[in-house]
């Protein structure tokens, strides 16, 4: 399992390889984008050129000898033709605010006012503009140094940011340290979602079936993928640490912290990844389940560290502590949640200690001895220990629950279907189910085995395969009664065939024998054991080749069946001899060495049948082997079922093709709508339906057109009731009755007129296994078919 596991990360190397850089590259991009703005950083010249083509407006009241000054140095003090003096009459306040391209244009406006002892010079700023203030102070301050030192005085305002030693505000102390976690929870999600993909995959195509059915346990299936998975979380969070480094978050690594950081990491994986484990049974499709799970990975944890912030700047009083607590700690099922708490809460404690230990007055950080010597370990608030012990817990409690999904399940269902559903359908439906799985108008038979199986001891019967009763409903809108009260013993060395047409329920039935589904009513025993009740001892005696091929596509074949072997317990000295001896069986050694998904059709299809008749299965399920198969194919199937059914094993197929079941096939059931038509061996059902013979003429090349005619005449005339069903270049084709007309009487009839007529020659047989299928499958045109 843990090879199988290995090999799917090998073969798909550039699906681990992004997986891995969606979470480096996210993060890092994340936190490159929102770099704290500590440091050095360059001086903003405060100048209008910053923004662009600009219009001024200005106004001026009363005379003075300084007004035309004033103006002209107010020009040379925007430095650029750009920027477009407006004076303005009247109020400038009300203008600026009344004029609707003033908030995107004007950036600053001057008003001048002469009064009779003093001149009041203005300045105005637009505060939609960064720097505005400072601009316009600048711009004043110009003009009245130009107007004492000159006009070419100037002065030049920059803005220098200064780096922050102490925050002003607790907040601000932590905002960068909560964008990392935040990052950081953005980038597992969409890491750890992929970890779904193989599960679904698997689970989707029936591989995962057929490897339970091989003797693959659940704890071994769940634990291998779990392990295998950890080693690339592991290694994926190192590569991790040193983006870290990179990123200058030394806070991680610093005095042996990355050790803390890995532990966090790694219990967050622990958490996690059966967690998807868990989800991924909701999915019926890879891409739309990693699609889904990164959506519910951010934001669960998005809308959970909101909700968080909510309760702890909120007031106290607005909610009661009861509720709070409650809302707080139904949170912590989500590990994203806890992830991020984790990263925040370590960063708070060690950026608290780092600013303690400067010895400074700090009045809002809490740094008592008591405080900066405790374990951040600890269970007490604002520590990461609680939330390290609940993603412990939730790794065990999603391994449970994906253990009880896969073990229990089938109780539940079964319980479901049998006791509530169908009890509440007989309640409400009775008469018509009594007359729909009544029967009244069975086959005599289907009838006879029916009741053998009923009457008889189930000791005595001593079958490898017994069914009783068996039915299956679909309780859909409308209800579907797939299988309709089937009874069949299949004894060992015995080949059972299902004819059918799509919809006959024959996948149903399979699917019902194998586990895959549950029963509505009715027993199947398999090698003695009640799939209801032992449903884990009668998979491990079970070979299945389903519908569709259930193979791991990214394996080749070779390394797939000796995977089954393993799983079969074939010793490890004799596995490769016994998988060449399969593939040189099937003709597939040609292609042993290639990856199975570049098989065609028919390859997968003689695969898949390898897989089922190969290691020690007292029971093979093959339905419809054939698919896809050419004629040479279709001959090294049919040598390898009945290598199988002579080696002792029971075998149930279901096909379209009859010739197939006529060629292997001990015993038969034809089956319509859910139920048996017929059964039995291919000879008994063709001399029991046959009533018909097939009677192939050949007339000689130079026999006039009116003998032709006459010898149709005496054909009709001598075997009342035949049908003329083909006419070709002296080639007729009858089918007539058997009834009143014996081998003997035929053959004689058609010697005597052979020279009357210019017969050639001719033949006659028994009506094939596939008219006898047609017969039953289309009962309304029976008499046509035949």
């Amino acid at each position: 399992m843990l090879a199988k596991r290995a090999l799917f990360s090998w073969r798909n190397w550039t699906l681990v390889l992004l997986q891995t850089l969606a979470l480096l590259g996210s993060f890092a991009f994340l936190t490159e984008s929102v770099a704290s703005p500590d440091g050095d950083h360059e001086a903003r010249r405060m100048d209008l050129g910053q923004y662009g083509p600009t219009v001024v407006p200005f106004s001026v009241s009363g005379n003075s000898s300084l007004t035309p000054i004033f103006l002209r140095h107010l020009r040379g003090a925007l430095g650029s033709d750009r920027h477009t003096l407006k004076e303005v009459q009247g109020n400038l306040l009300k203008y600026l605010m009344e004029n609707e391209d003033c908030i995107r244009l004007c950036i600053v406006a001057f008003s001048i006012e002469v009064t009779r002892d003093e001149i009041l010079f203005t300045g105005l700023f637009n505060n939609q503009a960064y720097h505005s203030p400072s601009l316009a102070l600048a711009i004043v301050d110009n003009i009245l140094f130009m107007t004492v030192s000159g006009p070419e005085a100037s002065l030049t305002v920059s803005n220098k940011p200064q780096p922050h030693v102490i925050p002003n505000e607790h907040t601000e102390m932590f905002s960068n340290e909560r964008q990392v976690a935040i990052n950081i929870h953005f980038g597992m999600a969409l890491f750890i979602s992929g970890f779904c993909l193989l599960t679904v995959t698997e689970r989707v195509s029936k591989a995962k079936h057929i490897q339970f059915l091989s003797g693959v346990y659940i704890l071994a299936y769940w634990l291998s993928a779990l392990l295998w998975d950890f080693i690339i979380f592991s290694a994926s969070c190192c590569l991790l640490l040193g983006v870290f480094k990179y990123c200058q978050l030394d806070l991680f690594l610093a005095e042996y912290h990355f050790l803390d950081t890995m532990l966090i990491f790694m219990l967050y994986g622990w958490a996690a990844i059966p967690l998807m484990y868990l989800l991924s049974f909701l999915f019926t499709r890879g891409t739309s389940a990693y699609i889904k799970l990164v959506l519910f990975n951010y934001l669960s944890g998005i809308f959970s560290l909101l909700i968080d912030s909510i309760f702890e700047f909120e007031n106290s009083h607005s909610m009661p502590n009861a509720t709070r607590n409650f809302m707080l700690h139904l949170l912590l099922v989500f590990p994203n949640y806890n992830l991020a708490k984790c990263i925040t809460y370590y960063t708070t404690f060690h950026q608290m200690k780092k600013w303690c230990s400067l010895k400074q007055d700090v009045a809002f950080l809490p740094c008592d001895k008591e405080n900066t010597t405790k374990s951040i370990y600890s269970l007490e608030e604002k520590m990461i220990g609680k939330y390290l012990v609940i993603m412990s817990i939730t790794g065990f409690t999603c391994l449970f629950l994906a253990f009880f999904w896969e073990s229990i399940l089938w109780k539940l269902r079964t319980f479901f279907n049998r006791y509530a559903y169908f009890g509440i359908y007989k309640t409400f439906k009775k008469k018509d189910l009594s007359k729909e799985l009544s029967g009244d108008s069975e086959d005599e038979d289907v009838e006879n085995e029916r009741k053998r199986i009923l009457e008889q001891p189930q000791v005595s019967l001593s079958s490898a395969v017994l069914v009783k009763e068996l039915t299956k409903i679909y309780f859909k809108c409308p209800v579907i009664l797939a299988v309709r009260n089937i009874s069949i013993a299949i004894q060992r060395g015995d080949c059972f065939g299902l004819l059918g047409f799509n919809g006959a329920g024959k996948t149903t039935t399979f699917q019902m024998l194998t586990g895959e589904e549950t029963a509505t009513s009715g027993e199947v025993f398999l090698d003695g054991f009640c799939i209801t009740k032992d449903l884990w001892k009668v998979k491990s005696r079970i070979g299945y080749c389903p519908q569709t091929d259930a193979l791991l596509e990214y394996m080749t074949g070779r390394e797939i069946m000796t995977m089954y072997a393993r799983l079969w317990g074939i010793s490890e000295s004799q596995i490769q001899l016994y998988v060449n001896s399969w593939l040189n069986l099937l003709q597939l050694e040609p292609h042993a060495d290639k990856i199975i998904r570049t098989y065609s059709g028919g390859c997968k299809r003689r695969l898949s049948t390898a897989i089922a008749l190969m290691g020690k299965p007292t029971v093979i399920l093959l339905d419809e082997p054939s698919t896809g198969m050419d004629p040479v194919a279709r001959r090294l199937l049919w040598a390898a079922v009945t290598r199988a059914r002579e080696s002792g094993k029971a075998i149930v197929i279901t096909s379209h093709r009859t010739e197939e079941c006529d060629a292997f096939c001990t015993r038969l059931a034809i089956m319509v709508k859910g139920k048996f038509m017929c059964l039995g061996s291919p000879q008994h059902l063709k001399n029991k339906f046959g009533n018909i013979y097939t009677l192939k003429i050949k007339v000689k090349i130079d026999t006039p057109e009116h003998k032709l005619e006459d010898l149709k005449f005496f054909i009709t005339t001598t075997f009342p009731g035949s049908v003329l069903k083909q006419e070709n270049q002296g080639n007729l084709n009858y089918y007539i009755p058997s009834k009143d007309n014996s081998w003997a009487k035929v053959f004689g009839i058609l010697e005597e007129a052979k020279d009357q007529f210019s017969l050639e020659d001719y033949s006659i047989s028994q009506i094939t296994l596939e008219q006898v299928f047609l017969t039953f499958a289309n009962p309304e045109n029976r008499e046509m078919n035949v």
